[in-house]
């Protein structure tokens, strides 16, 4: 079932001086910079488990799971794939385990409009989708005072190619980023991002294509760009064509909870014992 439907998958805003927190005055390197300020009038109340509210002017529908305690947890961003849907998501991938674990999961809906459901494409305004993303980091700073340092993005096919887009353009804010198969050429041109992130890809091997294009090139396309622009890259493979990892999340959880904020890499060396054996330090083109 999975399958079935993961194979309809496809495959820097300037700061600004507002905040959604007062201004102590004092600057801590560790922590990433305040989000832009709120692109509507007033953030709405960042609660239960759907939220519609306009952000850079076009209406947004944002599905949330919800640690037992809010206050201060690490952030998940949750990107669907090509014909999906934020219930698919969270159903396919077993966000509700993510959430249990202690982060609050956010997963938009794409806008109608779209058409590979984000705003990654050559040619295509990244802006509102971006802009959606500060929105909801910012709001839910505001309201939850959520761990800057641990606000992490993953997706799958388009989702995938989302967060690389986000961990291109959105680097000052992620702790690390997990592409699904995402990637760059042939489906989005690079960027370098503005700082260190740790990346984990994961794709499908060779038969990871949507219509003739290939994840694989794609997923390799981006962790060359990445690591010679000096940018930390684990590579995680399995042979299932363009669908979800036989582990699904486990391994993206594992990396994720192991990275924080600008703090020391914890992997650099070495891989934990117990990781996901399809992730190697090697895996790549020969």
């Amino acid at each position: 079932m999975i399958a079935l439907l993961l194979l309809a998958c496809t495959a820097d805003d300037p700061q600004t001086e507002d905040s959604f927190l007062e201004d102590t005055g004092t600057v801590d390197a560790t922590l990433p910079p305040m989000p832009p300020a709120f692109s509507g009038d007033a953030c709405p109340t960042m609660a239960g488990d759907e939220l519609t509210f306009e952000s850079a002017g076009v209406e947004r529908t944002v599905k949330m799971l919800w640690p037992a305690d809010p206050n201060g947890a690490p952030l998940w961003f949750n990107w669907h794939w090509l014909g999906g849907s934020a219930s698919q998501a969270i159903q396919y991938q077993d966000l509700q385990d993510i959430a249990d674990l202690g982060y609050i999961v956010v997963v938009p809906e794409s806008r109608d409009d779209e058409l590979f459901e984000w705003g990654f494409p050559k040619g295509v305004d990244d802006s509102i989708d971006l802009t959606l993303f500060d929105d909801l980091l910012g709001c839910m700073i505001e309201q939850h005072n959520i761990d800057r340092k641990r606000v992490y993005s993953t997706g799958m096919s388009a989702g995938g190619l989302w967060t690389t887009n986000l961990a291109m353009n959105r680097s000052e804010y992620l702790a690390a980023a997990a592409p699904l198969s995402g990637g760059t050429e042939p489906f989005q041109a690079y960027d370098e991002p503005v700082r260190d992130i740790p990346v984990m890809l994961t794709w499908g091997g060779e038969d990871d294509l949507f219509q003739g294009l290939s994840f694989q090139d794609a997923t390799f396309a981006l962790q060359a760009s990445l690591e010679n622009d000096g940018h930390w890259v684990l590579m995680c493979e399995h042979d299932l064509g363009h669908t979800l990892p036989p582990v699904n999340l486990d391994h993206v959880i594992d990396f994720f909870a192991a990275h924080e904020y600008g703090e020391e890499l914890p992997w650099q060396d070495e891989l934990p014992s117990d990781l996901w054996s399809g992730c190697s330090f090697d895996a790549g083109p020969q």
